[in-house]
């Protein structure tokens, strides 16, 4: 990490004001203090004085979700087993789970971040740490099956409408996890709700056997 760390601080100069690539100064502080703890301190006024700035305290927060994304992901392929009378071991069910989740966490973190970085250079200031935590929370409200350009759409909504525009995090009077689920909701409520949950029913466009006599 020390041989990281010399690259970063000698290549920083170059981000600041008159560098070659100031335009860029808040994507080079983000991955900077994503990696490394900010070498500058608050000067009056600090609450508690210790290694874990916004994005450690974000991080955290992600790690605590870690157990529901992992339940959600085997209660995927557990549903979609009984649903279609597959016997299939616990790991099985995990993975077809994760097949099914990890890309909409994906496109969640991709889209989100995005935004947010082409916020941040907009507004010459740093890249908010809020998303870490929606990024995650999005996969975690909507449907399993949700076509992956719906969630594109669903969290450009959510990021610029539910946040940004309202100045950014610490000024949005919504949740923008909630927003993308509630943008989903009415723009495209046949994949929101119903009498059926997303397994029920078909397979190969044919309705289960639910009884047999004879």
């Amino acid at each position: 990490m020390n041989s990281l760390r010399r690259f970063v601080d000698k290549i920083k100069p170059n981000f600041e004001k008159g560098g070659k690539f100031a335009a860029l100064q808040s994507t080079f502080e983000a991955f900077e203090t994503f990696l490394f703890v900010p070498n500058h301190v608050t000067q009056k006024g600090s609450h508690i004085r210790d290694a874990m700035d916004m994005k450690r305290t974000m991080i955290v927060v992600v790690l605590a979700l870690v157990p529901a994304v992992l339940m959600g992901m085997w209660n995927a392929g557990y549903q979609n087993a009984l649903a279609f009378g597959l016997e299939r071991t616990v790991p099985g069910n995990f993975w077809f789970g994760f097949l099914k989740v990890f890309p909409i966490i994906v496109v969640s973190y991709v889209v989100g971040l995005g935004i947010e970085f082409m916020f941040a250079q907009i507004r010459r200031h740093e890249v908010s740490e809020g998303y870490l935590v929606s990024g995650i929370l999005v996969p975690l409200v909507i449907p399993v099956d949700t076509p992956l350009w719906m969630v594109a759409v669903a969290t450009v909504f959510a990021v610029i409408i539910g946040k940004e525009v309202f100045g950014g995090v610490g000024m949005n009077i919504l949740n923008p996890a909630l927003t993308a689920r509630a943008f989903l909701f009415f723009a495209y409520p046949t994949f929101m709700s119903g009498d059926k949950v997303w397994i029920e029913g078909l397979i190969k466009g044919e309705g289960i056997v639910d009884g047999f006599s004879g």
